[in-house]
């Protein structure tokens, strides 16, 4: 069957400082606020159970890499501008030296910890024996035990095998005249193994333990990629209004209730419609998506280290009631602030030292972090 290109597939990339940005940095610190949930005074899983579906924003994190970098990659790969050598090795530079700074902080602060009688309060989170799966991201590939040490990226060892296949996925299904035929494809897959998941482990797929991810990510990642070749011929206003309406629906759905196909769909529809919405010229929310990679990196840590001063401070000091709560409350602006921190002065300054060492552009300068 001869090969077909869509409009999608043709059509212009992605640009910063718009709605799927924005997206991004509320998706990252809603996952921040998830890990930080159970540290509050009161359990906020005990509040209302729509805080305890965190794991949607990530699932939300794994289609929007699929989409992302099949409309920043999908026509460059077609029209063999980026061989699949090229593009795995952008993908690969592109995470993993930051995240293996982060390992380095990680494994400092144990030693340092623990060479000053500090024991961590969760010893279980930095086993010895998982900090080499995750110096290869290979902690989501079945590895038995724990997932400790920096736990968020989990999800980059599930996406790095789907960047190694991406290619020849993204253009066997550009052989399929229609989109709607491949999106449905899709759909099916994520079914299949959702429901295989839940019957061989008792959970679905799309909440599988994190030594599971390549299970729970691979589907996700595979509908992130056939959403990007609809068609985003639709005016700003109609994406504009899709967004919102997307929007109040998942929150709505959490409200009243788990629908969590019905809110992955919403989620679909969601960055669907913030890819098409175009460029709105947003400085602040190009800024916070490139602030979500290294949120997604840095927020373990500082909570580690935030929550750990907290108990010794609050022991001392007798801290309760509202003002308990307010220094828990404090964390989130504290990982956001380290992130700014992160991304200004560790990994801007890396990615510009690797396009200088390298003599091809390996990091184009519109790429996202988590595309």
């Amino acid at each position: 069957m001869s090969q077909t290109v869509s409009t999608s597939q043709n059509g212009p990339g992605l640009s910063r400082g718009g709605a799927l940005d924005l997206l991004r940095f509320v998706a990252a610190l809603f996952i921040v606020l998830y890990h930080v949930a159970e540290r509050a005074p009161v359990s906020l899983f005990a509040l209302h159970p729509a805080l305890g579906r965190g794991y949607l924003a990530t699932d939300f994190f794994l289609m929007l890499s699929g989409y992302v970098l099949a409309r920043t990659y999908g026509p460059r790969l077609l029209g063999q501008d980026v061989t699949t050598g090229e593009f795995l090795k952008r993908r690969i530079l592109r995470i993993w030296p930051a995240h293996l700074v982060m390992l380095v902080l990680f494994v400092a602060f144990v030693l340092g910890t623990g060479a000053v009688g500090l024991a961590p309060q969760n010893p279980q989170w930095f086993q010895w024996n998982q900090l080499l799966p995750q110096v290869f991201l290979m902690q989501a590939w079945f590895v038995p035990g724990p997932s400790g040490w920096n736990m968020p990226t989990w999800t980059l060892s599930a996406l790095i095998v789907c960047y190694a296949g991406f290619p020849a996925a993204w253009r066997a299904t550009a052989r399929i005249r229609s989109p709607w035929t491949t999106l449905l494809i899709g759909v099916a897959i994520f079914l299949a193994v959702d429901y295989a998941a839940k019957a061989v482990t008792g959970i679905p797929g799309h909440q599988l333990p994190l030594r599971f991810g390549l299970v729970r990510g691979i589907p996700l990642f595979i509908l992130g990629m056939l959403l990007a070749r609809l068609p985003t011929a639709i005016s700003s206003r109609w994406a504009d209004g899709l967004v919102i309406a997307a929007g109040v629906g998942v929150v709505a759905l959490q409200v009243f209730g788990r629908f969590d196909h019905a809110s992955l769909a919403l989620l679909g529809l969601l960055i669907y419609a913030a890819g098409a919405s175009g460029a709105k010229g947003w400085g602040w929310a190009g800024l916070a998506g490139r602030l979500s990679f290294s949120l997604f990196l840095t927020n373990q840590l500082v909570a580690v280290v935030w929550f750990g001063l907290l108990r010794a401070v609050a022991g001392k000091l007798g801290l309760e009631g509202p003002l308990l709560w307010a220094a828990w409350a404090m964390a989130l602006p504290a990982c956001v602030v380290a992130a700014w921190l992160f991304e200004r002065f560790v990994d801007t300054p890396l990615q510009a030292w690797i396009k200088g060492w390298s003599r091809k552009d390996l990091a184009p300068k519109a790429e996202p972090a988590l595309a």
